[in-house]
């Protein structure tokens, strides 16, 4: 339903900061975080480290990103970008106090972007929205933007997964966005072989499927030095 971009923005943004909620306390942040670290611990050069995080909706995931990097002691600039009008209101909202982010609003089909002009391209929870064709360029698309890799953190399909997701927004919240599109996106997300043939399929020469818990997964790719 956030998709059809229809809802009113004050239901778009309460269903995001459910999805905020749900990422702090069932490993979203973490499982990004956990995989983004070493390529901060690796960064020497004499300029900030550079991100595209693709899909940003509320800029959850980059406050993340920039509060991690900030604890190592390394700068860091992430271009957060979004095809939507109101999810980006609202991230601007989020960044307030993170100077480090800038939102673009774009095409995530058609990046403005010139190749490798990205050390790292991210992207978390976004991908099982779109079907195998354009998950497959999106990971393309992804991998060519960023000069090292790219980390894809996603949901895990499951049935278990599915029926927890659904009593947990029965429970703990009203928002009918959230208690439509949250089941969903777990019955549309995909498993860790599927990840490994969208991988394969988007030519990434070079990647690790990660499994974690609870039902998450991460792909991490990463650009084949010549």
């Amino acid at each position: 339903m956030l998709d059809l971009d229809e809802a009113p923005y004050d239901e778009v943004r309460d269903s995001l900061r459910d999805v905020a909620a749900v990422n702090r306390y069932l490993s979203g942040y973490r499982v990004l975080l956990h995989h983004v670290e070493p390529f901060l611990q690796a960064h020497k050069m004499n300029r900030p480290f550079t991100v595209l995080d693709a899909a940003t909706g509320s800029a959850d995931q980059p406050i993340a990103l920039v509060k991690l990097a900030r604890r190592l002691r390394v700068p860091i600039h992430i271009t957060a970008i979004d095809i939507t009008a109101k999810m980006l209101k609202l991230a601007k909202e989020e960044t307030a106090a993170f100077p480090e982010i800038r939102l673009v609003q774009c095409d995530i089909f058609s990046l403005p972007f010139r190749n490798a002009g990205f050390d790292l391209a991210v992207n978390s929870l976004s991908l099982h929205h779109f079907s195998w064709r354009k998950a497959v360029t999106i990971l393309r698309a992804l991998s060519a933007a960023a000069r090292l890799g790219v980390v894809v953190n996603d949901l895990h399909r499951s049935r278990i997964a599915h029926a927890a997701i659904f009593l947990l927004t029965r429970i703990f919240t009203r928002n009918r966005l959230t208690r439509f599109d949250a089941p969903v996106s777990v019955m549309n997300a995909f498993t860790p072989e599927e990840f490994r043939q969208l991988a394969c399929a988007a030519e990434i020469k070079s990647f690790e499927i990660h499994r974690h818990f609870p039902y998450r997964i991460a792909l991490v790719g990463r650009r084949e030095r010549p």
